[in-house]
């Protein structure tokens, strides 16, 4: 069973926040206590796996999900995004999209839908900061002045699904 240090790893990893060479470096580094703390199969996977092959990360992602919780892990993840959103750390639209997948994956339970998707229907048609050298200033202005109006709901009920889900936690 892995320690919560080592699970949040393996949670990084998946949730993109880890990169493919950054997680080999790290399970090098952490041979001895993984041998300890997985399966003997699920240890020598990891530690033989060949990093640098065409889709090792959908291909690492599969076998890691075999032995992990996947509640658990969304529910991780949702914090994390959570989290960003209540200490403004990501752009408000580029979060309602990405609160979509969660609320689905978890099967609609711990997610609201006003946050989950609510948001993001009204939001749809503004862009995210990457965008926005396409639009003319005057009119991107009137668009963000939309997520502004929403704002504060926004981060009022992302702060209480955060704490929600704390309570969650296995």
């Amino acid at each position: 069973m892995l320690n919560p240090t080592n699970k949040t790893t393996f949670f990084k990893l998946l949730n993109r926040d880890l990169s493919l060479s950054e997680f080999e470096t790290w399970i090098y580094k952490h041979e001895a206590i993984l041998e300890s703390e997985l399966p003997a199969e699920q240890y020598f996977t990891l530690i033989s796996f060949n990093y640098n092959q065409r889709d090792a990360r959908a291909e690492l992602q599969t076998v890691i999900e075999s032995y992990i919780n996947t509640e658990e892990f969304n529910i991780w993840r949702t914090k994390e995004l959570l989290s960003r959103i209540v200490n403004e750390q990501i752009d408000l639209v580029l979060a309602t999209r990405r609160l979509r997948a969660p609320y689905y994956e978890m099967a609609e339970k711990y997610l609201p839908e006003k946050l989950a998707i609510g948001y993001e229907s009204v939001l749809d048609d503004i862009p995210i900061p990457e965008e926005y050298h396409q639009w003319d200033p005057v009119a991107l202005k009137m668009k963000l002045k939309v997520v502004e109006s929403y704002k504060e709901d926004l981060l009022k009920d992302a702060r209480e699904t955060y704490d929600f889900l704390s309570g969650k936690e296995h």
